[in-house]
């Protein structure tokens, strides 16, 4: 990445860096998504669930607080990155 875009100041740790978020990202939303009451709006790109069962989570798992409005707009393509999605 550096070899071929110098100017960009875009250093190896950079990019491990955002992978290893992204990653997080994916895995915790995965998880919600195969948990009973969450789902998916495939027009905003973000974890649907309601208010009950959120803070139910929640409460057992702090980290995930800011996911509910998060929008996940790459979260197929990161699925196929880390090679757990077809299509």
């Amino acid at each position: 990445m550096q070899a071929s875009f110098p100017e960009a100041g875009i250093k190896p740790n950079h990019t491990l860096t955002k992978m290893k978020y992204s990653k997080r990202d994916f895995f915790y939303v995965t998880e919600m998504l195969h948990s009973p009451g969450f789902g998916w709006d495939s027009n905003e790109n973000k974890v649907v669930v309601e208010d009950e069962v959120w803070n139910e989570l929640i409460r057992d798992r702090p980290q995930v607080r800011h996911y509910r409005d998060m929008q996940f707009p790459k979260f197929n393509q990161l699925g196929h990155i880390f090679g757990l999605r077809e299509n």
